[in-house]
């Protein structure tokens, strides 16, 4: 019996902290490109631009929101490079544009609210943290696309009380998308479909 309770613990645990939202695997990759991203043994992350940012009447709080957003743009960036970094699917992996051949993975974000923490932990549904995002590879040298990902994330309601939906931060999404990033680009690299 206490075996059953732990794992439907457990269970419940892990579906609270996976929150709303998905983040979509690669698209497929036209048969006739030019290059593919296995082909391709050095990755460039670099920062993501933002639009749909939010406005605010309060020049302090708009003030604190873009120095956020902002952040987010190259945090989101250096989650992608660790991950696929420890992926160890490609040799090189940087957060710099360079001559040589190679896959760039940058983007957009789309939608980027931190929420609040208070107010989740206290109702479990007010305060909700979003972060969209668009995730563009692409052939450095040619400019073509390759593949596109698409992240759409939020907080999950939880009942008043539940401390899980305080996990769900913008980092923490950042962090899950960056991993499915490098899982998907992993794949490819190795051929998988």
């Amino acid at each position: 019996m206490k075996a059953v309770l732990l794992r439907s613990g457990i269970a419940a645990l892990a579906l609270a902290l996976t929150a709303c939202g998905s983040v979509s695997g690669l698209t497929r990759e036209s048969s006739s490109a030019p290059a593919h991203i296995g082909d391709f043994d050095r990755v460039e992350v670099l920062d993501f631009s933002a639009s749909g940012g939010e406005t605010s009447e309060d020049a302090a709080k708009q003030a604190d929101y873009d120095a956020s957003l902002a952040k987010a743009k190259s945090t989101f960036a250096e989650h992608i490079a660790e991950a696929i970094r420890e992926s160890g699917a490609f040799a090189n992996v940087t957060r710099e544009a360079g001559d040589s051949p190679a896959l760039q993975v940058s983007g957009n974000i789309t939608r980027y609210d931190e929420g609040n923490i208070v107010a989740r932990g206290l109702t479990g549904f007010a305060g909700q943290t979003h972060f969209d995002a668009v995730v563009t590879i692409t052939d450095a040298r040619s400019g073509k696309v390759l593949a596109t990902l698409t992240i759409d994330r939020n907080s999950w309601p939880l009942p008043v009380g539940a401390s899980a939906s305080t996990l769900q931060t913008t980092n923490f999404f950042m962090k899950e998308a960056a991993r499915k990033i490098a899982s998907e680009l992993k794949g490819k690299k190795e051929g998988k479909p």
